[in-house]
């Protein structure tokens, strides 16, 4: 008769994972705590800046003199500009060229071009093409034309 039974001296063919994974558990437990206190000493010894009321009114008003105008390219490579109330269609990238230099001309777009935003609408399906017209058109004019990116969900 043996104390130990030959089955429980076998080599068993298994490993007991459940150790590793308590460890595991515990160290995310430890890198979580450490990660919350952290941002929470750190975000305590943020200083605020105070505003000056002469430095909001000019941030005001320096935003309020920006100039939005909106462009359109369709899927078929037409453009529009477009406005509060109405959408015009353009020929091509040449007279939205002289429709921004006439309304630079007469004032109804600033004096300083960096103070004039171009948006331009672009179709999921447009072609390369007009788009690239488009944005080099509105530089030589010496304007800059920003994408604008509108999602389908609304």
């Amino acid at each position: 008769m043996e104390l130990i039974p030959k089955e429980e001296l076998k080599n068993s063919s298994s490993f007991n994972f459940a150790p590793m994974i308590d460890f595991l558990f515990l160290m995310l437990a430890l890198f979580a705590v450490l990660a919350v206190s952290r941002s929470a000493l750190l975000d305590t010894e943020v200083s605020l800046v105070q505003l000056q009321p002469e430095a909001k009114a000019q941030s005001v008003r320096s935003k309020a003199q920006m100039q939005t105008v909106h462009l359109s390219i369709t899927a078929d490579g037409n453009y529009k500009w477009i406005t509060e109330f109405q959408e015009y269609p353009m020929e091509n990238a040449a007279a939205i060229q002289e429709e921004l230099t006439r309304q630079h001309n007469i004032g109804a777009l600033p004096q300083e071009k960096q103070k004039t935003e171009i948006l331009v609408h672009i179709d999921k399906q447009a072609k390369w093409a007009p788009i690239a017209q488009l944005i080099f058109s509105v530089r030589e004019v010496g304007f800059n034309a920003r994408p604008v990116y509108e999602s389908l969900e609304k």
